[in-house]
């Protein structure tokens, strides 16, 4: 059995002759936290890697001699060592990367022109903690709200902030925290996202063709982790607004380390005080928590516990007959365990369990209305990372998960719907990230899905270039094809009305395909300019028929849902970023076209869906002057498309009561738009001590000329003859205060 185990350990170690290794870990020296997606390289070589997200990265097919090793990260200083390799010497060298300090008002970033990868990749996006802090935002930073100023992402309204990307809706994205899926990401009706800026480390969004340990959704990937906590002393950060109160807490924890944060609005007293005065006042609640220990449990294993528990409750009763209840959240925990097999191959394997609860329920004059939605699910999840030699790093894994659904609409206790189902899904995938050239690289990828509603297997291959013209100047191209099994009954603008449910055998899942090209471009330092042209073609998509009663315990997909849809999404992207000294920002601007065709709906004709906007431009800056840091954004987008009204008629609801009720005929789905939405948001902040403690005040206002876009339309009829159309504006200017701390 040894001479097995040793003939298995030689065919997984690098087949090059003569070549050494050099592997390890590239970690926040101040924190001890794992950089993920840094930049390793040799000088005057083409052999580099990129760290994983553990921080694992390895450098493989090195001929013996001496080398100068650079490891570079955007907000930290560069690190250089020299080293000299035998042949086949295998070297494990961690890196501990110091945080950029500031001389003056001007950051020091050292920028090397091989540095950040990341842009290598079509339709992906990185950001990390710090810079979605420094955004003006209403009440608090909010990781989603700031994506939406990116290119190609777009909100549905002010109150939103649920994510419209390249012309696919909230929930043909994917949001993933520390790996597990959330199902609805946010709070106080889309008004805030889950995601408590603390706890945030890092995050990746993938608005495209995306790579094959992916999948499961028709549109974007959007990655967030959490952070693991500072390995070295104890502290924490958080901040109070005028809505809610956030902490975290991290330090050193036995052979490693542990984080907690939390947020809690306030508004229960403040709201208690005017509902004894102002009749038809609601009671609101949301929290969050987010908990992660991480021991290192030798030289090569690492343990990762964590959780997240969020609820939002709000309770409205305007008589004693006439009551409102809305609850959701989400509970999410898992295991993760990472393993170092040899210095070329690392595991990462994970347990997880996540529940998603949706109840509303109303009573309206004695008739009782229930909406309840219940997603659990438990997850295995394993990824291999092998780097072959100096062309080839492999990837490989599987998912398999196992889910509990229950959709059920009752009216007077009577289910009119009802929907049960224990699907399972198994995913395997297969990825070779190929250096064929020294200026080209290719990412080549399959993945294969088992959904057991459907009993048969979906293949999506993936295939992703990068082509390098010249020192900062790339091209880029990318394309796959993706499947999902998930379908979310969505009620506009009400995120707490969203409810989840799977497809059955009945109805196929929604696919796409999706194709990238690009380039980008570094001239300086510290701008990048970014082109990308986006087309996606999808089908089988699927809509909710409100037309139709179905009930009882037989309810199929087919019964619930318009099948055999069609779409394409296709537009521009345009970005150029200054990502380093006083003045920080970029501006973004799309040129996109959105469309959907069903069968059953507007004549079978082609229409733009309601997020369909044609043109977007952002401009978003930061200036930093000694301790102040002044903010603004400005936005500009095509309004949004809506049905009018083409007809008005009365119908008496029942001779006994004989009550009329005004119904309108809806013209062609979608052929008017609103007026043009646009808005300025401001923000100034201020650095200081007290108590010997890092403090910083800040007032953002948003929509600061008070300029209140148009949401939606509604028809009303007057005097029963004249109808008008009354459209419903969004937020006016909204100031706020508040305050954030380190300790």
């Amino acid at each position: 059995m040894k001479r097995y185990a040793v003939l298995f350990y030689l065919l997984l170690i690098p087949t090059s002759a003569h070549a050494a290794t050099i592997s390890g870990f590239v970690t926040d020296r101040s924190s001890g936290e794992y950089l993920l997606a840094a930049n390793v390289f040799l000088i005057g070589t083409s052999l580099g890697a990129l760290s994983n997200d553990n921080g694992f990265y390895a450098i493989t097919g090195i001929p013996g001699g001496s080398y100068e090793l650079v490891v570079s990260f955007i907000g930290y200083e560069t690190y250089r060592d020299t080293l000299s390799l035998g042949p086949e010497a295998f070297l494990r060298r961690d890196v501990a990367l110091v945080p950029t300090v500031l001389i003056g008002d001007e950051a020091v970033v050292e920028a090397e022109r091989y540095r950040d990868e990341r842009l290598a990749q079509p339709g992906f996006v990185a950001l990390q903690a710090a810079v979605l802090k420094e955004l003006p935002a209403i009440g608090e930073t909010d990781l989603l709200r700031s994506l939406q100023l990116l290119p190609g992402i777009q909100a549905s309204s002010d109150i939103s902030s649920g994510l419209y990307i390249r012309g696919g809706g909230p929930d043909q994205t994917q949001i993933l925290l520390d790996q597990i899926p959330l199902y609805n990401p946010s709070h106080a009706f889309g008004f805030f996202s889950i995601f408590n800026p603390e706890a945030i480390k890092d995050m990746r969004l993938h608005k495209s063709a995306y790579p094959a340990s992916y999948g499961g959704n028709l549109g974007a990937v959007l990655d967030v982790t959490n952070r693991d906590g500072n390995r070295n002393k104890l502290g924490g950060s958080g901040g109070i607004s005028l809505i809610s109160m956030r902490t975290m807490v991290e330090g050193p924890l036995a052979s490693g380390s542990f984080m907690v944060s939390g947020r809690r609005t306030y508004l229960e007293p403040v709201l208690a005080y005017i509902r004894s005065r102002v009749e038809d006042i609601p009671g609101y609640y949301f929290y969050d928590v987010n908990a992660k220990i991480n021991q290192n449990l030798s030289y090569s294993d690492n343990l990762v516990l964590s959780g997240y528990f969020g609820r939002d409750d709000l309770n409205l009763e305007t008589s004693e007959d006439d009551l409102f209840n809305v609850r959701w959240g989400n509970s999410a925990v898992t295991g993760k365990w990472t393993h170092l097999f040899t210095p070329t191959i690392f595991g990462n394997f994970m347990v997880s369990g996540s529940d998603y609860t949706s109840r509303l329920s109303a009573n309206f004059d004695g008739t009782e209305i229930l909406f309840r939605n219940s997603i659990r699910d438990i997850s295995f999840k394993g990824d291999l990372d092998y780097v072959a030699d100096g062309e080839h790093a492999l990837k490989g894994g599987f998912r398999a998960s196992a889910y509990r659904f229950s959709f059920i609409r009752s009216f007077n206790q009577d289910d009119q719907l009802d929907l049960r189902l224990k699907p399972y899904v198994i995913s395997v995938y297969a990825q070779d990230q190929w250096q064929a050239r020294a200026s080209t690289s290719v990412r080549l990828g399959l993945r294969a899905n088992y959904y057991s509603e459907r009993e048969t297997i979906d293949l999506e291959p993936r295939l992703s270039i990068s082509h390098r013209l010249s020192e900062g100047l790339r091209l880029k191209a990318g394309g796959g094809r993706y499947h999902q099994y998930l379908q979310l009954i969505t009620t506009e603008g009400f995120s707490g009305g969203d409810f989840w449910v799977p497809l059955d055998e009945s109805v196929s899942p929604g696919q796409a395909w999706h194709y990238v090209i690009g380039a980008s471009w570094d001239p300086a330092p510290s701008y990048r300019l970014s082109l990308e042209s986006y087309y996606q073609r999808l089908g089988n998509l699927v809509v909710v028929d409100n037309t139709r009663a179905v009930g009882g315990d037989e309810t199929r997909s087919e019964d619930v849902f318009i099948t055999g849809g069609k779409g394409y999404a296709t537009g521009v992207e345009a970005f150029v970023e200054r990502v380093s000294g006083r003045l920080t920002g970029w501006i973004g601007y799309t040129l996109g076209w959105t469309r959907r065709q069903f069968p059953e709906v507007n004549q079978g004709k082609w229409y733009p869906p309601k997020y369909d906007r044609r043109h977007d431009l952002v401009v978003s800056a930061n200036y930093r002057a000694g301790r102040w840091t002044f903010g603004g954004n400005v936005i500009y987008a095509t309004g949004q498309a809506f049905t009018p009204a083409s007809a008005r008629y009365e119908l008496r609801e029942s001779a006994r009561t004989g009550i009329r009720e005004d119904y309108f005929l809806p013209a062609d789905r979608n052929t008017s738009r609103l007026l043009p939405y646009h808005r300025m948001d401001l923000s100034v902040k201020q650095d200081f001590r007290l108590f010997d403690r890092d403090l910083q005040w800040y007032l953002q206002v948003f929509n600061a000329y008070n300029h209140r876009n148009e949401w939606f339309v509604q028809y009303e009829t007057e005097d029963d003859e004249v109808t008008t159309a009354e459209v419903v504006k969004m937020l006016p200017i909204v100031p706020t205060i508040g305050l954030n701390y380190n300790f």
